[in-house]
């Protein structure tokens, strides 16, 4: 059902001044800068309880979504079952003064420490008791305002949906204040008190937006026909199929922005910076599709999405070559055009102001079932991180192109882009593949392309064509006895080659044992060469070493006589898989009175009384995603109390992406305490040994005397820059700094 044409909007009545609409996009534009304002920031306070996880991010985004959710049912409930102007605006007036006695907002100790098991549902019981209530009550205010505003009697009354267009545009200022200006220049305190100070305005502006409404005449009001009433209590087969279209043109965008924003916050960071672009984009669809006059037209972005979608499942291959932070752009701009034609698709379907809240209500329940089945019940339903491509398709199965399937060239090609996904499966038995295989794969790859976008006008054949684009894309890793096991932590696989059996996590290498006669040996960044080998390797008296961190368990093949190790480890799944004998021996054969104590390393290493240990390891990385809370001053602080008077702390600071080395020398200059820094290259490829770069800092100079001895470890000195701290981290000055450093 469409919205009614202009021609028959009512007639303005002597109204309101022309500027008396006014208001009422100032406090749409509020209320959404405040929603996302306060996503980013629960996210920031909540992240350092639980290991630095993207995960976090996702369930907390299905938190807000849900409360969104419960905003719009609550306005759709008031708008329709109270009549009276003025009894909404005493109603809502005084929910917004109720909701506001949990402010300024703090995480609630009500549930305790996070429990490893279940982090998810801690997560969501802190959200609900420390934040819910006062995002969910200014979530209701762009579908209530823009009821109000229909009731005003305006020329644009009939159409209040480009209030929504404002609304958004109040979001992307929110997602961008935070991690530009609010993050930076506030701690969390004051963020949260800025954020009470700007709900206290919100409340005015609201109650005088309802008594703006309540002087228009009655005439001015735009009626709900009695057919419409009817319709509403009667509602016929087109009415529901209408609204489960709605259901699922909001569920795939929203699950499509849960699956980029894991698969770029993985790679880099679990950081406001890197949360915000896509949903950033994911909001700008909707200021574009509800413009008066969209920018982009929904022919346009159904054009472009199948080429989109073919290129974001040809980078999330091994072998297309194209540099990381590019593949970011490609899926970023893949999920902004799906979003955009999602959206549009909704928007060209938007109803009547009589069902207005009844549409943004679905839309709303839409996007929480599409974060909801992302966060919750992919990492049971899934052992890989297979969402993403799906709804990528998904995307394109939803767009109305011109041909269902085409002509039969189009059917032709389709089907010899399933072919090249069947010999994908076959590239290493076939002699003249399987010499240069990357090659073979990539030059598959690019043939399914091309396929896909000579046959992007037709609905099947477009899905087809980028369903093999993904089948040999998962053809391009083939290991030998893979194990994939995934929870809220991400993705944990094992699998054997060249002689080792591998574990990694997410995209990053968190151990690895020969399967030979070497199977003792530490590998890969754990090496005697390496700088943690020889750390762990000069280390001979007898005490206590500990590590945040576990892997494959690694370093625990230089235990001693005398010396007793502790690991750290948040994910449960890591701890079982690298305590299993049948999968890796470190632990059972060197260490097998090792302690492995879950949850956040941080967390845990609280407990233990000051000065204990001899050596003391931070390894708890996964891909190049960095747990910011576990680089700050105050963390610094914890560790080094830790240590006794000679020991070492030894933090593992490889990144393709950050120049982490700088950010430690900031912490241990302004802690005043020495540093020694080691860039170690490995010249031969495989699992032996590899390049890894690490920083020793220790409570004196003469702790790390025997560092100074080797001639490989250098001063490492702050450069004087501001250094990460609880309240303050900055991501995008430690990749400026990783950029730099390259240059020289």
């Amino acid at each position: 059902m469409n919205q009614p044409s202009a021609a028959h909007a009512p007639p303005a009545g002597p109204l309101l001044h022309r500027f008396a609409g006014l208001p009422f996009v100032v406090t749409v534009f509020l209320s959404a800068a405040l929603v996302f304002l306060v996503q980013p920031m629960f996210a920031r306070m909540a992240t350092p309880l639980l290991g630095g996880s993207p995960n976090v991010w996702n369930v907390s985004l299905v938190c807000f979504q849900a409360a969104l959710l419960a905003g719009y049912a609550y306005a759709h409930l008031l708008t329709h079952l109270v009549k009276s102007l003025s009894r909404q605006v005493m109603v809502h007036g005084a929910l917004l003064v109720i909701a506001a006695l949990v402010l300024p907002f703090e995480l609630t100790g009500l549930f305790g420490d996070p429990d490893p098991a279940r982090p998810a549902l801690w997560l969501i019981g802190v959200f609900a008791v420390s934040i819910a209530p006062p995002f969910a009550i200014i979530s209701a205010t762009a579908p209530l305002i823009q009821a109000w505003y229909a009731r005003t009697g305006r020329d644009d009354a009939h159409d209040p949906y480009h209030l929504y267009a404002a609304s958004n545009a109040g979001s992307l200022l929110g997602l961008a204040a935070y991690p530009l200006l609010l993050e930076p220049l506030a701690p969390l305190a004051g963020q949260a008190m800025a954020w009470s100070a700007g709900y206290g305005v919100l409340l005015v502006l609201l109650i005088g937006c309802g008594l703006l409404t309540m002087r228009a005449p009655a005439e001015g009001a735009v009626p709900v026909s009695t057919s419409q009433a009817a319709r509403s209590a009667e509602p016929s087969p087109s009415v529901w199929r209408q609204r489960l279209w709605w259901l699922v043109l909001a569920f795939v965008p929203s699950s499509l922005l849960v699956g980029v924003t894991t698969h770029i916050s993985t790679d880099v960071a679990s950081a406001p910076f890197l949360w915000a672009p896509p949903l950033m984009l994911y909001i700008g669809s909707f200021i574009v599709v509800f413009a008066k006059r969209p920018p982009i037209s929904l022919p346009a972005a159904m054009t472009i999405l199948p080429v989109c979608a073919g290129l974001a499942l040809f980078v999330l291959t091994k072998v297309s070559g194209v540099p990381t932070l590019l593949t970011f752009v490609v899926h970023l701009t893949a999920l902004f055009f799906a979003a955009v034609a999602c959206h549009g698709l909704l928007a060209n379907d938007r109803p009547e102001t009589g069902r207005l809240t009844e549409f943004y209500l679905l839309m709303s329940l839409g996007g929480v079932l599409g974060g909801a089945f992302n966060a919750l019940l992919v990492p049971v339903i899934f052992t890989t991180v297979a969402e993403y491509p799906l709804m990528l398709l998904a995307a394109l199965l939803l767009m109305p192109q011109r041909y269902w399937l085409g002509p039969t060239w189009m059917i032709v090609v389709a089907a010899v882009a399933g072919g090249l996904a069947i010999i994908a499966q076959y590239v290493y038995e076939v002699p003249a593949l399987a010499r240069e295989p990357e090659r073979s794969f990539f030059v598959l790859l690019v043939l399914a392309l091309v396929a896909l976008y000579a046959v992007r006008r037709s609905r099947l054949a477009s899905v087809g064509a980028a369903a093999a684009i993904w089948a040999i894309g998962a053809a391009t890793s083939p290991t030998v006895g893979t194990y994939s096991e995934r929870g809220f932590f991400g993705v944990v696989k094992i699998h054997d080659r060249d002689g080792y059996r591998v574990m990694v996590h997410g995209t990053t290498l968190h151990g690895a044992q020969a399967l030979g006669e070497e199977a003792w040996r530490p590998a890969t960044y754990y090496a005697p060469e390496t700088p943690i080998g020889q750390v762990f390797a000069g280390h001979t008296r007898p005490g206590r070493v500990g590590a945040l961190g576990l892997g494959a368990g690694s370093v625990a093949c230089y235990a001693g006589e005398g010396q007793h190790y502790t690991f750290y480890e948040i994910d449960p799944i890591v701890a079982r898989l690298a305590s299993d004998p049948a999968r890796f021996t470190y632990l059972s054969e060197c260490t097998p009175d090792a302690d492995i104590v879950l949850g956040d390393g941080r967390l845990t290493l609280v407990s233990e009384p000051e000065g204990a240990f001899d050596i003391l390891l931070i390894d708890a990385f996964s891909s190049d995603s960095v747990p910011a809370h576990l680089m700050t001053r105050e963390a610094v602080a914890l560790y080094l109390s830790r240590l006794k008077e000679d020991g070492v702390l030894l933090l593992h600071v490889s990144n393709r992406y950050m120049a982490l080395e700088t950010v430690v020398g900031r912490v241990a200059g302004e802690l005043g305490a020495p540093a020694r820094m080691q860039y170690h290259t490995v010249r031969e490829t495989g699992y032996r040994a590899q390049s890894s770069a690490v920083v020793a800092i220790a409570r004196n100079d003469l702790a790390l005397a025997p560092l100074d001895s080797t001639g490989v470890w250098s001063v490492l000195e702050s450069d004087g820059g501001r250094a990460w701290t609880d309240d303050y981290s900055n991501i995008p000055g430690a990749i400026w700094d990783r950029l730099v450093h390259k240059r020289r």
